[in-house]
């Protein structure tokens, strides 16, 4: 597993929850995943699934290309 995948991604997602103005719970129940799980990928050391992905996106308002670019694509 690239590291620095790892590290990209884990820092989109908690910059989209700060911008979303969400809890780490907030975002884990919304995503229906265990908020452990959401944790340990802001973290950057869970690399979600394509469904986690989807799933994450849809509840944070942000495209998978966000998480990849840094940008937001308003959904």
């Amino acid at each position: 597993m690239d590291e620095a995948v790892l590290i990209q991604v884990g820092s989109g997602l908690r910059g989209a929850r700060v911008r979303a103005g969400m809890t780490q719970l907030e975002v884990a129940e919304a995503a229906c995943l265990p908020p452990e799980a959401y944790v340990r990928m802001e973290c950057g050391k869970l690399l979600p699934t394509v469904p986690m992905l989807v799933a994450l996106c849809r509840a944070l308002r942000i495209s998978a290309e966000w998480l990849r670019v840094g940008s937001v694509s308003p959904r």
